[in-house]
């Protein structure tokens, strides 16, 4: 007798299985940061490579940084436990420079607004995003900053569709790294206000076919220049870059 269970009891149990892996590390990393902070500086010290960029993402991005000249903040939208955020702040710190580095995000994963867009006109299955990116915490990632002795860093628990830029001031460098269709396309429209002459945005999973999972950020990208009559530029593959 097959005792199997049907494939449709299968399949509903996967998500509650996500949904439960995922509570369960979020409740690990929140014990670790209150029991031995100092001792687990990376949240996950079992990781073999934490960072979200290939090593060549990584170096095109910090040319980027280090490129801009002009006055104004760097402003990272969508930082998740901000191992880019230190990266680019230990470029920043080894040429000398001095800038207001800033870390926008909701730390809560995609907001209903951004998944709704995915799942009703995009085309994504339903459920598709709703555990990504929620293990976090701005605390962790101010504790992180505050260890490492940097200064320099801000960190805003705050949704990039409706964040106050001009309380930033003029802005130099943006990462925008939101990877769905609706918050890169409204974040880049409040960033390019504030952006300063002789700027850099840099918009991530700038491509059209590899990951589907993330071609809203392509979408958004290129609408938004087609829309402002800027000339598309993608570098490695997959950094979207706006120059101002």
């Amino acid at each position: 007798m097959n005792s199997a269970l049907p494939l449709n009891t299968c399949l509903s149990w996967m998500p509650m299985k996500n949904r439960l892996k995922t509570r369960l590390l979020r409740l690990s990393y929140w014990l670790a940061h209150y029991l031995a902070a100092p001792a687990v500086y990376s949240r996950q010290p079992f990781v073999r490579y934490p960072y979200m960029y290939s090593p060549s993402e990584l170096m095109e991005l910090t040319r980027q940084l280090l490129s801009v000249k002009v006055p104004g903040a760097a402003v990272e939208v969508g930082c998740h436990q901000g191992w880019t955020t230190c990266f680019l702040v230990e470029a920043l710190m080894e040429q000398g420079l001095e800038r207001e580095y800033v870390c926008i995000d909701t730390f809560t994963g995609f907001t209903p607004e951004d998944t709704a867009v995915e799942y009703k006109y995009r085309g994504k299955a339903v459920g598709t995003y709703d555990d990504d990116f929620v293990i976090t915490d701005p605390q962790w990632l101010r504790a992180s900053v505050k260890r490492c002795g940097y200064s320099n860093v801000s960190v805003y628990a705050a949704d990039a569709t409706t964040f106050d830029y001009q309380a930033l001031g003029k802005i130099a460098f943006a990462l925008v790294d939101l990877d769905l269709y609706r918050p890169v396309k409204e974040s880049l429209k409040r960033i390019i206000t504030q952006m300063a002459r002789g700027g850099v945005i840099v918009v991530d999973d700038c491509h059209d076919a590899q990951n589907p999972r993330w071609d809203g950020a392509y979408q958004a990208f290129m609408e938004f220049c087609k829309e402002r009559n800027i000339t598309p530029e993608i570098v490695r593959g997959k950094l979207g870059i706006i120059r101002t």
